[in-house]
């Protein structure tokens, strides 16, 4: 092999107490390596602070075990038009401010100790774990990132972390972001740029991690039909440095390693990246899901797709079906005595559901407490036969005492029952009852136990009563067209002079 290069001051040094350098470039020191030349290294690079290495051919790092990049120098300069070459059996690090031309990864793992910025990432095995660093290809051609032939899809090589892509809508039409977790690869396509280019924005940032929080609260429907839960395979992060004037793409997300996806079941959602609160899950505006068969809504497809996308954020992949994995037929709460409140409740049908947990909120207090669980008695979650369960709570509480369901699955996704509120003391069979909470601008009251007419208020967060329902006992009314936001429902001196309903309801949408 020929080697072409230009050394101002070198030194190179085996040393047994540094296994991972080989190569050291002094202060003031520079190495020059020319167009063609190859140097193959068996151990790590340290370029101290003052010395500088300008890489027009190729630098191989191959050693029976890790070998470090490790670059001191505190003023940012390319490297060149070279490649640097990652081929240990180990795993290595790198640190440096500079540019690399071109960086290739066929080793177990690469971990970054810095933010590293290069034109061309090609990826052959092996994670790139960035920790809280990133990526930064700064080359907006499509194949700046490319994988190998030995690594189809991007299954054998891909980047755990951040990664940021510098874009050009205007000429490229798809950019492929290789994301995954310590296990797989859980990558992230833009495609159909060109025919409606985003405008206003120069890069995106992609990120691929556990779901945060539970699905309690999640009230997402789309084209008739609801979602019930977001798959906990993991989540993306997509951001760009600033809003998007205009323009629009296609957004798929592969789902490696998610279960419980069925074909024509699934659908892309959107809330803010760093959320854990199912209510802010909502359907990416003026978007569409491919019709049900295409590319992108089968399992087979190996991810889910949705088309016609104009914003950042977080995204996850949500399923539809049943409104409830547990068919609650009767719920009811009856005060026995001043100390003894029961509650019944039936179920007609049972899907992994692990149990009930009660909460109940006191008059005086703002949130509801859990202060019982029942386990389902179905036989592992399962069951088609009518069950009937009974809750003995000890309350002496002499206000209104509120109560509800939270019913909890095998994989502690959970959904809430109507809430329904009782008088203290007398033994009075006077319930209110309000479901669904939090909603989309549409619930339902009903009170039970009276027979005068009543009238129920919705007070804004302001303190505003922006509407007055008549309720009559017994009968449903349901509430509609309410704007997202905070509100409260006031039912004055339903349960007695002086003894009202008051109860927070969520609107999102």
């Amino acid at each position: 092999m020929k080697y072409n290069i230009s050394i101002s001051i070198l030194l190179l040094f085996f040393n047994a107490g540094f296994a991972q350098q080989l190569l050291r470039i002094q202060n003031g020191a520079a190495l020059s390596l020319q167009t063609g030349a190859t140097i193959t290294l068996q151990g790590g690079v340290l370029l101290e602070a003052g010395s500088h290495l300008l890489n027009n051919g190729t630098v191989i790092l191959k050693n029976n075990g890790p070998a470090n990049w490790i670059d001191n120098t505190v003023t940012s300069y390319s490297y060149g038009t070279g490649a640097l070459l990652f081929y240990n059996t180990g795993s290595s690090s790198v640190n440096s401010k500079n540019v690399f031309s071109r960086i290739e990864l066929n080793q177990p793992l690469l971990a970054l100790n810095s933010d590293i910025t290069l034109g061309k990432l090609y990826l052959i095995n092996g994670r790139v774990a960035t920790g809280s660093n990133k990526v930064i290809v700064n080359n907006t051609a499509e194949l700046s990132v490319e994988a190998a032939l030995s690594n189809p899809g991007y299954s054998n090589s891909w980047i755990e972390g951040n990664l940021r892509r510098y874009i050009s809508p205007a000429t490229v039409n798809n950019y492929l972001f290789p994301l995954g977790n310590n296990v797989q690869s859980n990558k992230l396509i833009l495609d159909n740029l060109m025919m409606d280019p985003l405008t206003g924005i120069a890069y995106l940032d992609a990120s691929f991690g556990p779901k945060s929080g539970t699905d309690a609260g999640l009230l997402v429907s789309e084209n008739g039909t609801a979602y019930t839960f977001v798959n906990n395979g993991g989540v993306w992060n997509l951001t760009a440095d600033a809003v998007p004037g205009s323009g629009k793409f296609d957004l798929s997300l592969f789902f490696t390693g998610f279960t419980g996806l069925s074909n024509n079941n699934f659908g892309i959602l959107q809330r803010p990246v760093g959320s854990s609160n199912a209510a802010e899950w909502f359907v990416p505006a003026a978007s569409s899901l491919p019709s049900a068969g295409l590319p992108g809504r089968t399992v087979a497809d190996g991810y889910a797709k949705r088309n016609s996308v104009n914003s950042f954020s977080q995204f996850g992949i949500a399923m539809t079906g049943s409104a409830l994995p547990v068919t609650l037929t009767d719920f009811s709460v009856i005060r026995l005595s001043k100390l003894n409140v029961r509650l019944d409740w039936q179920t007609q049908a049972e899907q992994n559901n692990k149990g009930f947990e009660i909460e109940r909120r006191l008059e005086q207090e703002t949130s509801f407490s859990g202060i019982g669980f029942m386990p389902s008695q179905s036989v592992n979650g399962n069951s088609t036969a009518v069950l009937n369960y009974l809750y003995n709570d000890v309350n002496e509480y002499t206000g209104i005492s509120y109560y509800r369901l939270k019913q909890v699955d095998l994989d502690d996704r959970a959904v809430y029952s109507a809430i329904k509120a009782i008088k203290g003391l007398g033994g009075t069979a006077i319930t209110v009852l309000l479901w669904p909470n939090p909603n989309q601008g549409q619930f339902t009251i009903k009170i039970e136990g009276i027979a005068q007419p009543s009238s129920a208020f919705i007070i804004d967060i302001n303190g505003r009563v922006i509407q007055r329902i008549p309720t009559v006992s017994n009968t449903a009314v349901s509430i509609h067209g309410l704007s997202a936001g905070a509100y409260t429902i006031f039912i004055p001196d339903v349960f007695g002079n002086g003894k009202s309903f008051k109860e927070k309801v969520l609107v999102v949408k």
